[in-house]
């Protein structure tokens, strides 16, 4: 899979992608329609890139201006991927190799935007993610975005202290950008 960064100072650097770890980086579309909303918006922000995998939502933040970027995923190949991406893209970003929710309920640090793109059921069923959101909500600044990647048909209830900003569907993948509501 062939994949690039978009836009800013690290725009067409080819990432890599983990070969034995299962992963479904963001396609080029989405990206471009994320980071098109976002805009300027993301200039000099903090991000965080949760279920990180190949890093290509947080390399491309940092491409495009933020200030920093905090990586976290639990397989070691897609940290050690991420390294090699960052470095390929000349750009700096802190690994952690954690399982996301144990990060989440550690963390003291606030973020103004967070990537979430967590394995998924691929059924048009309820899904329980009111652990995900209470936890990003935990761990977001109030004028902070969400940024969260799901499965287009996967019935999801949005607990009241979220609101939708942004919402995108593309194939199977639906992206909602959610504001939190304190």
């Amino acid at each position: 899979m062939s994949l690039r960064i978009i836009g800013g100072i690290a725009k067409g650097t080819l990432l890599q992608v983990p070969k034995k770890t299962v992963v479904r980086p963001a396609l080029s579309r989405m990206r471009a329609a994320i980071f098109s909303s976002l805009g300027d918006w993301i200039e000099g922000r903090s991000a965080l890139d949760l279920f990180a995998g190949s890093g290509s939502l947080g390399i491309e933040a940092l491409s495009r201006g933020a200030s920093s970027c905090t990586f976290v995923d639990l397989s070691k190949e897609c940290i050690d991927c991420i390294s090699n991406n960052l470095k390929k893209a000349h750009l700096e970003g802190k690994l952690i190799l954690m399982d996301v929710f144990k990060f989440l309920q550690k963390n003291k640090e606030k973020f103004e935007l967070i990537f979430a793109s967590p394995p998924y059921v691929k059924a048009s069923k309820p899904v329980d993610s009111s652990a995900l959101l209470s936890l990003v909500h935990q761990n977001i600044d109030s004028e902070g975005l969400f940024v969260w990647e799901f499965y287009s048909k996967n019935l999801l209830r949005l607990p009241d202290f979220w609101s939708i900003h942004w919402e995108k569907t593309t194939g199977e993948t639906k992206v909602w950008i959610l504001k939190p509501l304190f």
